[in-house]
């Protein structure tokens, strides 16, 4: 098991770049600020009362995909000091959470699922790259990671609740090292092939 700040050390080395603090820890001002606001414009939104229609045979990522937009575009309707911004680009992270006045952005990634368990061992996939990181934020580098619940019946899918965890440097990650090839890299590999 290793920490955030180490996962970041680690992949500075691997990608050849300059290190760099890509992970800092959160003031409670920071925390406290966003909590209220976040409060506030879930209470406001009132998700229960507003479902989310989906097709019968829309699949599981893609509703997490839908809920995510739908929780971006009623939150940032009433939230009051910051505001979700979309982070272009493939990569961690999806969002950049901007504060409206006084300045601040903040890394912010949401996934969707239909509970929070937290006895559940399954992957959540956060980051594997530091190009999107080092390209839109400056360090020291704050991470927020946002998890809507939802329940879905039938066509309908209702936000339950919305987590906050305010990622710290030693916030403990799983990190599993990964090898991918493209049809052009084994075309340009020197291995023997066949095609029949």
């Amino acid at each position: 098991m290793n920490d955030l700040a180490s996962y970041y050390q680690s992949l500075a080395e691997w990608e050849g770049k300059p290190a760099a603090e890509l992970v800092a820890a959160w003031s409670s001002g920071d925390v406290e600020e966003i909590a209220e606001d976040f409060g506030a414009a879930f209470a406001a939104a009132g998700f229960g009362a507003s479902p989310l229609a989906v097709g019968a045979a829309t699949s599981n990522q893609s509703i997490g995909n839908k809920v995510a937009e739908f929780l971006v575009r009623e939150m940032n309707q009433h939230l009051q000091r910051f505001r979700i911004e979309g982070c272009s680009g493939a990569g961690y992270p999806d969002k950049r959470l901007e504060r409206q006045s006084g300045g601040g952005v903040f890394v912010f990634e949401l996934k969707a699922t239909s509970e929070f368990d937290p006895s559940d061992s399954n992957r959540i996939v956060l980051t594997s790259s530091s190009e999107k990181l080092r390209r839109y934020f400056r360090p020291p580098v704050l991470h927020l990671l946002a998890t809507a619940c939802y329940e879905q019946d039938g066509e309908e899918v209702t936000i339950q609740n919305l987590r906050l965890d305010f990622l710290e440097p030693s916030t403990p990650v799983n990190v599993r090292l990964e090898a991918s090839v493209s049809q052009r890299l084994l075309a340009r590999g020197s291995h023997s092939n066949f095609l029949f």
